[in-house]
């Protein structure tokens, strides 16, 4: 960002006094008003702040003294800092010490001039709202931290919705003063991301990717779009198997255990479903749960959605990879200086030893890396957005011929000789908003004829109420077997929902 001017954080509008409610767009108070949300939103409830229940004049004098306090706490870190170079972790606890330093000796000097000084639990709430303002995401933070919100889809700078993990949604209140302020935060953050200093947010760079800390991700547009947007995933499960899956009600017994039998049996399976939030990458979460812990592994995403680097409890033997954008000018060859694929990142995890590799979700050039991964025959594991279970099948054709170095004949072979299983899981949504997921059809894939290149078996087809239910063994069932399938499982024909 070296043409661009770098918002100082005095002048960014999340990190300032927050309007008060009486401030808020119409739109925003239909308690008081007589506008009514559309169907599907509830009325604003006041987000959780870092400041607890100081609300009213009260929180607008708090968020004064942050104002007076972050400055010198700035100053503090940047002094330190000079010439050092030093990681996130360590650049924080730094800025927890300086923090801690400067709330006390402004709570000694209130004493000393006769005022009282904080009270604990104010000055524990303001500690945080300046590590917040230093390190985190100032006023959103405490969206963030909302442990039963996934998604935040911020429309310019009034118009903040929260997605809830149960379908609901809700509308908070303005995270700035403008949409310029808004870019302007954005800029922020780009300049101060510690894992690519390259990133930046400008007319000639309108879309912004980041990985935040605590499993949060960000999509940012501006220019390119008529108000700013922001799109923010959140992954607040920390751990997750096939049981809870079951006890969710999303797979029933038998499913657990032939999915699982599959993953032992080392059986490649590409999980799908319809858009964001169906459940894919939970559900390949699940299935990782079934490996042998000590396993070697490697993941390959283009965004880090797994995170089983991060279980080491249950998988001892990660290598985690994450590809890579690039910056700057296309080079000939129609990529950016600086990118990395995940066809690179496969060559490179075949260096460390790794039994089975994990290629995530499969949105572009990442097919490649997923057949590859596959036809190693160690059972790999990927997710894909469809619409049917077959329509995977034509989906990962359409994303192979993006590449017009491949052909529709390579990339029905490539399915055949890859894929072993394909799993989909169904969302129904209630009028309240909420929605109910579960797997509904599981087919294998195979070698078909030369008019028919890709052959599929319906091994579990939607039964009354759409939950899938056995239909036809699939053609490794003795492979199944051998690791650990009960194949007289297969005779409960109408499943085993609703069952303990």
């Amino acid at each position: 960002m070296t043409t661009e001017n770098i918002p100082s954080l005095d002048d960014l509008p999340l990190f300032a006094t927050p309007p008060q409610p009486t401030d808020l767009p119409p739109r925003h108070v239909w308690a008081d008003t007589t506008e009514t949300p559309a169907r599907g939103l509830a009325r604003v409830a006041p987000a959780a702040t870092t400041t607890g229940a100081v609300t009213g004049a009260a929180d607008a004098e708090f968020w004064r003294t942050v104002n007076a306090l972050r400055q010198k706490v700035a100053e503090l870190q940047a002094g330190s800092l000079v010439g050092q170079r030093l990681d996130r972790a360590s650049r924080e606890e730094l800025g927890r010490a300086h923090i801690q330093s400067v709330v006390r000796d402004h709570s000694d000097t209130m004493l000393e001039n006769g005022q009282p000084g904080f009270e604990p639990r104010y000055e524990a709430r303001l500690v945080k709202a300046l590590f917040d303002a230093m390190f985190r995401l100032g006023r959103l933070q405490a969206l963030v931290e909302r442990e039963d919100v996934v998604n935040i889809e911020i429309t310019g700078h009034d118009r903040v919705l929260l997605l809830f993990a149960d379908g609901h949604r809700e509308w908070a209140p303005p995270i700035a003063d403008s949409n310029a302020d808004l870019i302007n935060f954005l800029q922020f953050l780009a300049s101060r991301d510690p894992d690519d200093n390259e990133l930046s947010f400008t007319r000639s760079n309108p879309h912004l990717e980041m990985r935040l800390p605590g499993r949060v991700r960000l999509a940012a547009d501006a220019w390119t779009t008529p108000v700013p947007r922001i799109s923010i995933r959140l992954q607040h499960l920390q751990h997750v198997d096939m049981a809870m899956l079951r006890r969710a009600g999303e797979i029933d017994h038998v499913l657990e255990e032939f999915l699982a039998a599959t993953v032992r049996a080392r059986k490649s399976i590409v999980v799908s479903g319809q858009g964001q939030g169906s459940g894919k990458t939970t559900l390949l979460r699940a299935l990782a749960s079934a490996l042998d812990p000590w396993e070697s592994l490697a993941t390959i995403e283009t965004d880090f959605e797994l995170y089983l680097h991060e279980e080491p409890e249950r998988h001892h033997r990660v290598v985690p990879f994450e590809t890579r954008l690039g910056s700057g000018e296309y080079t000939a060859g129609g990529t950016r200086a600086g990118e990395i694929s995940a066809s690179e990142l496969l060559r490179g995890s075949l260096r460390h030893n790794v039994d089975r590799i994990l290629v995530g979700e499969v949105r572009g050039a990442e097919i490649v890396a997923m057949f590859e991964a596959m036809q190693g025959g160690n059972g790999s594991m990927s997710t894909v957005h469809a619409d049917s279970a077959r329509d995977v099948v034509e989906r990962l054709v359409g994303l192979t011929v993006k590449d017009s170095r491949l052909s529709e004949t390579y990339a029905y072979r490539a399915i055949a000789n890859s894929i072993d299983l394909i799993v989909y899981i169904s969302v129904d949504t209630r009028p309240d908003g909420s929605r109910d997921r579960y797997v509904s059809q599981v087919i294998e894939v195979t070698r078909g004829e030369r008019d028919n290149p890709v052959a599929i078996t319906d091994v579990f087809v939607p039964g009354p109420d759409g939950r899938a239910v056995p239909a036809n063994a699939p053609t490794f069932m003795d492979d199944l077997v051998r690791a650990g399938f009960d194949r007289s499982l297969f005779n409960y024909t109408q499943g085993t929902w609703g069952q303990s």
